[in-house]
């Protein structure tokens, strides 16, 4: 465990934090680069790259780790640890050919059977990866994960230490693109064996490739952060330009964002527009849609045409004028960052696909789903409320009360991560959350919607879903899985199950003195390797 023993321990731990703050003068000028500080908000809940799912264990594993290749800050993909790689088989296969540098943290070359180890862990079953189902382009990448196949027909292997070969059983024009990402980093399979379950989760459980190294992870009652240095060991065309970087855990949202503006943190991701001078260097990201999840599994919610009913009842207009500036009444599912071929996908697909309410229409699908469940009235259910939300809901309950005679009960307001955990294990009747794409795929967002998905929010599990998410990993044009994905999305919101009610900008600014930090809004982490502070 990485938290430390109250006792003699604690007393250590202060020793260590206020040497760590006296050496990080000597430790920010390593190679050259400055000190870069930024807070985290929550403490990593797991550094293993095929498992770490939020953004705070994104943040460190994207900055101790790197793949095959590296996506810029421009969006140029580019050789990471791979030096080059050609494809075959109109382009159903490729061919990967390692730097014969790249090595780990503890000077161990980086193999290619380190890259097919992490491949074989993806697809795992007992891995239990969040990204499985991301690269099943990858040929029986499926059938090994769905315990039909074998490892041995796996399409991701070693010729040697220097190259690895992927087979695709069909072309995907987004797959070097997944290879950027956490989940392809690599995994050094002596060593991961060595941690007995212990992998990613403590400092000492962490063999890394990347421009830094996990050097110190305090989590107690005294000290609370994380600190990067510059890796000694790495190897790359472009240099690691910070020096070591200083990741806070402490406090809330406006105490950081405090920290931020009075110059003692080097970037922010506001919730809110900042305004004022911060507004012309803040990056906009719209990749959330604030959604009504219906557990349908729950009671009436099981039954398609209740939950139609009370899309058909929420009428957005009547919470427009309240909502801020940063939030915007959505017209889709899927949110507006999220591209597909060099496009937003929404502007493919429409900027309007949710059907338009209708207080008639609402109550004939409510009372007809009421009958086929054999009950005369609606049961008595509770809609969970965020913190900051109370408002909005309320007025969307009042016209489910005028239009449905329906009367929830809207629960007194929580933390998001309390509404979160509860919708998490099933405790829940509706909702009110924020769906986040962790990707920049459509394919990947509608893909938590597939029966028996553990980000299946709704608890869903309907054959037309299944059915249409089938047909989009078995297309083999770009045209063909656009045109599955707009439908897709389109049979998602028939469903009922999620109501769209609006898109959430984030706004990410860099200090005054600070450059070149890049942000991923889907992954939601800060890369830190080029980044420079006068």
């Amino acid at each position: 465990m990485r938290a430390l023993k109250k006792g003699l321990q604690r007393w250590t731990a202060a020793l260590l934090a206020a040497a760590l703050c006296l050496s990080l003068t000597a430790c920010g000028n390593r190679g050259g680069g400055k000190k870069i500080v930024y807070d985290l908000g929550q403490n990593p809940e797991n550094l293993d790259p095929q498992l770490a799912s939020d953004s705070a264990s994104l943040t460190v594993v994207g900055n101790i780790f790197e793949g095959l290749l590296v996506k810029t800050a421009s969006g140029e993909i580019v050789p990471g640890v791979a030096e080059s790689y050609t494809t075959e088989n109109s382009e159903k296969r490729y061919r990967f050919t390692l730097r014969a540098d790249a090595t780990w943290s503890d000077g161990t070359p980086v193999t290619a059977y380190d890259f097919a180890f992490a491949f074989q862990r993806l697809f795992d079953k007992a891995t239990r990866s969040p990204y499985a189902g991301d690269f099943f382009s990858i040929s029986g990448s499926r059938a090994y994960y769905e315990g039909t196949g074998s490892l041995e027909g796996l399409g991701g292997k070693a010729g040697d230490e220097g190259t690895l070969v992927i087979d695709l059983w069909h072309s995907d024009p987004f797959f070097t693109d997944l290879l950027t990402t956490p989940a392809a980093f690599p995994c050094n399979q002596a060593f991961f064996e060595g941690t007995k379950g212990g992998y990613g989760l403590s400092s000492k459980d962490l063999l890394s490739n990347g421009p830094f190294l996990l050097d110190t992870w305090i989590d107690n009652e005294d000290a609370n952060y994380l600190f990067l240095k510059a890796n000694s060991t790495y190897k790359s065309d472009s240099p690691v330009v910070a020096g070591s970087v200083l990741l806070s855990v402490e406090g809330g949202y406006d105490e950081r964002k405090a920290r931020f503006e009075s110059g003692k943190s080097d970037c922010f991701l506001y919730r809110e527009h900042p305004g004022g001078k911060l507004a012309e260097r803040a990056l906009t990201y719209d990749n959330t849609t604030w959604c009504l999840v219906l557990n349908t599994q729950r009671g009436m919610l099981q039954n398609q045409s209740v939950r139609r009913g009370l899309m058909l009842a929420t009428d957005t207009s009547a919470i427009k004028d309240l909502l801020p500036a940063y939030l915007k009444v959505a017209g889709g599912l899927v949110p507006p960052s999220v591209t597909m071929m060099g496009q937003s996908f929404r502007e493919y697909a429409g900027t309007t696909v949710v059907e338009a309410p209708n207080a008639a229409t609402a109550k004939e699908l409510f009372s007809q789903g009421l009958a086929a469940l054999g009950k005369e009235r609606p049961d008595a259910l509770t809609v969970l409320c965020p913190e900051g939300s109370e408002g909005y809901l309320g007025e969307l309950m009042q016209l489910w009360q005028r239009d449905l005679n329906f009367f929830p009960t809207q629960a007194a307001a929580q933390p998001l991560s309390e509404v979160e955990a509860l919708v998490n294990s099933g405790d829940f009747d509706i909702a009110l959350l924020p769906v986040t794409s962790t990707q920049n795929s459509v394919e990947a967002y509608l893909g938590d919607f597939a029966t028996g998905s553990e980000w299946n929010l709704p608890r869903l599990s309907d054959p037309a879903v299944d059915g249409l998410l089938e047909q989009v990993k078995n297309a083999t044009s770009t045209a063909e899985k656009e045109a599955l994905c707009k439908q897709l999305e389109e049979v998602v919101l028939h469903t009922g199950c999620i109501i769209p009610l609006y898109y959430q900008a984030q706004f990410f600014v860099q200090g005054e003195k600070a450059e070149h930090i890049e942000y991923n809004p889907f992954f939601g982490y800060v890369k830190f390797k080029e980044a420079r502070k006068g």
